[in-house]
């Protein structure tokens, strides 16, 4: 193991010499993901409060004036415009107008007659200023017809309460911390996936291919170091980076998060903030956290593995780099599957690599870990990282792999 940690050791130096490098895989994304996240919470909630501080533009066709004292008795939420030129869409593309209200011509006939009234809202759900304005019709037809009920019930005395028998009373047994956690069982397995694949892929090349186009390979190979441990050092090293750029990233996004929630629900944010941190850590809890770290060593060691044996069977950094970048995609498509609902029950999943990875950290998150699921994740992520290896070091010890590479 002697030659492993010289080899480790030589990466790291080589890798923490370049300061552009370390500055753009480390320092960039603390800097990059909080002003990014902080950018669109504030533009986010600047619209929406430029939305709620105007008022709706409504088309009003109304007869029978049934609803328009109700619109007009609401000047900060409605504002009524005579209906333009050209079909309703037009209209909303050129701001002319967010909504169009017909109400039936025969409404005051049958309010009248305590009959049913057809109101039809035209609006365009691609447009928040035309989804604000139906959402605020729906509050004042809600409104208008409490009205119409207790004045119904009055003329024939009637008690108030004869139109509402029944009242729901829903209590969330859960709590924000555990939708936190929920969400973070769904979510975090698709970003490790991503960084610790795109953290191999940016590092591998140069400590792989690398080695070839800067001519330090065959000085490597030519010393009495068995090649399994000059494989090995490698992946150390790459492993180590890999880590340190998912521990930045995550950090660096959780708080980005954070300050995004902050700038969109301010007061809300403040109030639930220590409840909601203190019920996840409970559920977060450190043997949560160690369990998936544990999970995470060999997927690690399996990513730098396939990295590196690309790598040493490339000419140069640029067609290594070439090479890795299919499994990029491959990696996001098995991350974007592992977040599907309900793909925790299908029964071959514990057997599939990788995904099987995600499926258990999921469940820890979500409180429903399975010991044997668990197990065989780990198992089979440690077979295929150790067998990914040996093919490394096989492929390192021909005789190709001192000159262009391949066979």
């Amino acid at each position: 193991m002697n030659g492993a940690w010289l080899i480790f050791k030589k990466e790291m130096i080589e890798f923490f010499k370049d300061r552009k490098t370390v500055f753009f895989a480390f320092v960039m994304p603390l800097i990059l993901f909080p002003v990014l996240f902080t950018m669109i919470g504030k533009l986010g909630r600047r619209d929406a409060d430029q939305r709620r501080g105007q008022p709706s533009k409504v088309i009003l066709l109304d007869p029978g004036n049934v609803l328009r004292s109700s619109l007009e008795g609401q000047p900060t939420k409605f504002k009524l415009v005579p209906k333009p030129e050209g079909d309703f869409l037009r209209a909303v593309t050129e701001e002319k107008a967010d909504l169009e209200v017909q109400v039936d011509p025969k409404a005051a006939e049958a309010s009248a007659r305590m009959e049913t009234f057809v109101v039809k809202a035209t609006y365009d759900e691609s447009t928040s200023a035309s989804r604000l304005a139906r959402k605020r019709l729906e509050e004042v037809l809600k409104t208008f017809d409490e009205t119409q009920v207790n004045a119904r019930l009055v003329s024939i005395q009637a008690p108030g309460m004869l139109a509402k028998p029944t009242k729901l009373d829903a209590v969330n047994a859960s709590d924000t911390g555990r939708e936190i956690s929920k969400m973070l069982g769904s979510f975090l397995p698709y970003m490790l996936l991503i960084i610790m694949y795109a953290g191999a892929m940016q590092h591998g090349a140069y400590l792989s291919a690398g080695e070839r186009e800067r001519g330090t390979l065959l000085s490597l190979l030519a010393t009495r170091m068995p090649r399994a441990q000059i494989i090995l050092g490698k992946q150390l090293a790459l492993f180590a980076l890999c880590l340190i750029n998912v521990v930045v990233s995550l950090s660096a996004m959780a708080f980005g998060m954070g300050r995004l929630v902050a700038e969109i629900q301010p007061a809300e944010a403040a109030a639930q903030s220590s409840a909601a941190m203190g019920n996840l850590s409970a559920i977060a809890s450190p043997t949560t956290l160690l369990l998936c770290f544990l999970l995470l060593v060999p997927l690690g060691f399996f990513f730098t593995a396939i990295v590196i044996l690309v790598g040493t069977q490339a000419k140069n950094t640029r067609e290594a780099q070439t090479a890795l970048t299919p499994g990029i995609f491959v990696v996001i498509l098995l991350g974007v599957f592992s977040m599907a609902p309900g793909i925790e029950k299908m029964a071959a999943l514990p057997y599939v690599p990788i995904l099987n990875i995600s499926l258990a950290i999921r469940k820890l998150f979500s409180q429903q870990g399975s010991p044997y699921e668990y197990a065989v994740a780990l198992v089979m992520t440690i077979g295929l990282a150790a067998l990914m290896t040996w093919q490394s070091s096989r492929v390192l010890s021909r005789e190709s792999a001192l000159f262009k590479g391949g066979d």
